[in-house]
């Protein structure tokens, strides 16, 4: 029998090239490139530098966070090379791959894949909860305060339930796991093998029932975004001097929930389109919007391989190592 696996694979990085490939051809069938190399030759350095100090200090704060999930068995520093390994791996593998990567170089450090990796989970919980409001905050300017807006806060309000029954899930993990092997009467398996996942899963975000490392964790990631939102705004006046921050709000959202649609390694085409696009719903002219998401992006994947491939040589791997350990890992946990 063929094994279904790696043609899904294909056929998912396939996709994803194509809606990168999509959305790169029509953006640049809907700008004018002499203006965005007029509004590009516009930045200064004066801008860019100052720029760049908040990028890291929100790298750092997200680091912090991080660092605080895995309950401070790693250094400040660690964590931060680690994120940006994982970002760095993501702008040149598929899949989003980065994630395992982090997971691998954790191993060094007495982390298990499933002590590791439900961390990283968290904090991309934590990423598209922030991205959401971001989005939700800026949406009600573009569509005038709409009555349609109600949906949208339907759908938060869904989703903030669902991270209120994780809270209780991890606080009450273990009278679930008593629960669910309990049912387990036949001795299987295959269920044996899904309630020690699900336990070691549970486990790994108990910060989640620790109220103070919770909020140290809210708080650290609450930091990076805000100063990820300052550094985009300061950006976005280099290249519309009257912009307002609610603008910068909108796009910021827009685009971390953009990026998180299947496209190619490092979401080359989708970042700029779902920038431009929020962008133009300001009125912003689609070259101007097109080249300050252009720089905000060129900028933030200089910084992390910058830091990520320094990351990934000094813990002695490489991204053959970090592609055969996700598809082994892949493998061994099959259920």
């Amino acid at each position: 029998m063929i094994d279904e696996k790696p043609a899904r694979s294909q056929i998912r990085m396939g996709l994803g090239f194509l809606i990168s490939l999509v959305a790169l051809v029509v953006l640049i069938s809907s700008i004018d490139g002499e203006q965005v190399l007029t509004a590009l030759k516009q930045v200064r350095l004066i801008i860019i530098l100052p720029g760049l100090a908040l990028l890291l200090i929100s790298l750092l704060t997200r680091a912090a966070a991080w660092r605080v999930l895995l309950q401070e068995r790693i250094s400040l520093w660690q964590s931060f090379l680690l994120i940006n390994t994982g970002y760095f791996v993501n702008t040149v593998l598929p899949f989003r791959l980065g994630e395992f990567g982090r997971a691998l170089l954790l191993k060094s450090s007495g982390f298990s894949f499933w002590e590791a990796f439900p961390t990283i989970l968290l904090e991309r919980l934590f990423d598209f909860a922030f991205a959401l409001s971001l989005f939700f905050i800026g949406l009600p300017f573009v569509l005038n305060f709409s009555q349609e807006i109600g949906f949208f806060y339907l759908l938060l309000g869904f989703i903030l339930l669902g991270v209120v029954v994780l809270i209780l899930l991890v606080k009450y993990r273990a009278k679930l796991i008593n629960w669910l092997e309990g049912k387990n009467s036949s001795q299987s398996q295959w269920f044996s093998r899904l309630v020690n996942f699900l336990q070691s899963v549970l486990s790994s975000m108990a910060v989640l029932s620790d109220p103070g490392r919770l909020v140290r964790v809210f708080l650290g990631m609450f930091l990076s975004w805000a100063i990820a939102l300052i550094y985009q705004y300061l950006l976005l006046r280099a290249f519309i001097p009257d912009a307002k921050l609610i603008w910068a709000v909108f796009a910021l959202g827009a685009v971390a929930l953009g990026v998180s649609i299947p496209s190619s390694p490092g979401n080359i085409g989708l970042y700029e389109a779902s920038m431009t696009l929020a962008l133009s719903a300001f009125g912003v002219d689609q070259s101007v919007a097109f080249g300050y998401a252009l720089t905000s992006h060129f900028l933030s994947l200089g910084v992390t391989t910058i830091f990520g491939s320094f990351g990934l040589v000094r813990e002695g791997f490489g991204l053959r190592d970090v592609w055969q350990f996700s598809k082994q890992h892949q493998k061994e946990n099959d259920l």
